[in-house]
């Protein structure tokens, strides 16, 4: 059976997330859609080993490319691959380095850490020339969520087409909370930047080969649902939660003094340089989002130079708008289809 049949008899099949069924669903038949995802790797270009999954049925209309956020591993998405691959597109999607099962970066793999920011944006450049092959003459579009959306726009503002990358291959782009602006409470940003830049520089001199977590951070741990920050959708928080018992290998806790410094400058380069993002951008904000900054956002979309660029909010969401209740999620979902369609 074609991948495109499987995965429209499987969405066929789904339940409303506030039906019990649901659970019994994923564990089911979207695991069965999930077994055909292809998964590759490659190693950069300063030695890591960086996974992905491929979802190509036998004759799709566009790529869609999912760059997932801060502690997210590809497999996540299944989900909104399964959404997209029965809506005719191939899906690519990546795990970033230090999470999913990609190489991680510190003695202590459930540490959220980087070098350099734009080390994950050029991870991201590499892959994208890997796979120029299957793209072939198809539209590409992006899709990407929080922590990915400021990887894929530094991406498109400082490495694509530079540094002996390709150019972009992107026609659209839809951003599911971009972390454009961290919310750094209980502290105020004004003193958040100079205290972990300065947190991050004791720790190199003090323990350089130890990196130390962010204040109040710290090894993964589970929220209970009812006070949970980043889904209304009980059985999806849930499904997800499960992975990381499932999966031990695939868990992130806390980012780094060092992360949250290169994490707080990037998204401020990523709004900066706005101007240079010159495909149309639709970017869903959640009014109910506690982990990122709204204003950055639309300071960000405002400076965009394409008119088919917009805000879209997403009412009653919390952060993980792709991961949300039916009713928030839904026409979350339709806005990028649309979004897409008009071009694939």
């Amino acid at each position: 059976m074609d991948l495109r049949q499987l995965a429209g008899e499987v969405l066929a099949e789904r339940p409303l997330d506030t039906d019990p069924a649901w659970s019994q669903w994923s564990l089911s038949s979207l695991t069965r859609f999930y077994r055909h995802i292809e998964h590759g790797e490659f190693i950069s270009r300063d030695g890591k080993e960086i996974h992905y999954g491929l979802c190509r049925p036998n004759e799709a209309n566009a790529w869609v490319v999912i760059s997932p956020g801060r502690v997210e591993s590809y497999i996540k998405y299944q989900e909104v691959a399964l959404e997209l691959v029965a809506a005719g597109y191939a899906v690519a999607m990546i795990d970033h380095r230090g999470q999913g099962h990609s190489s991680r970066l510190t003695t202590n793999p459930q540490q959220g850490h980087v070098g350099q920011f734009i080390d994950y944006a050029e991870d991201f450049a590499e892959w994208l020339d890997h796979l120029r092959g299957h793209f072939q003459a198809q539209p590409v579009f992006l899709l990407a969520h929080s922590m990915g959306g400021a990887i894929s726009m530094l991406y498109l503002q400082q490495v694509a087409g530079r540094k002996g990358y390709q150019p972009s291959p992107f026609s659209k782009a839809a951003l599911s909370a971009p972390m454009m602006g961290i919310n750094t409470a209980p502290w105020p940003l004004w003193l958040a930047k100079p205290m972990t830049r300065s947190l991050a520089a004791l720790n190199q001199l003090l323990s350089p080969k130890r990196y130390w977590y962010a204040p109040g951070t710290g090894d993964y741990a589970t929220e209970p649902f009812a006070i949970n920050r980043l889904s209304h959708s009980e059985a999806r928080y849930h499904w997800f939660s499960q992975m990381y018992t499932d999966l031990p290998a695939i868990k992130v806790g806390g980012p780094t003094n060092h992360w949250v410094a290169e994490g707080v400058a990037a998204a401020d380069e990523v709004v900066r340089l706005a101007h240079r993002v010159e495909i149309p951008v639709l970017l869903l904000q959640g009014d109910q989002d506690i982990i990122v900054a709204a204003e950055p956002q639309k300071r960000f979309i405002d400076q965009l130079p394409n008119p088919q660029s917009r805000l879209e909010p997403v009412a009653g969401a919390k952060h993980e708008i792709l991961m949300e209740t039916d009713a928030i999620r839904a026409p979350a979902i339709a806005a990028v289809m649309t979004f897409f369609q008009d071009d694939a």
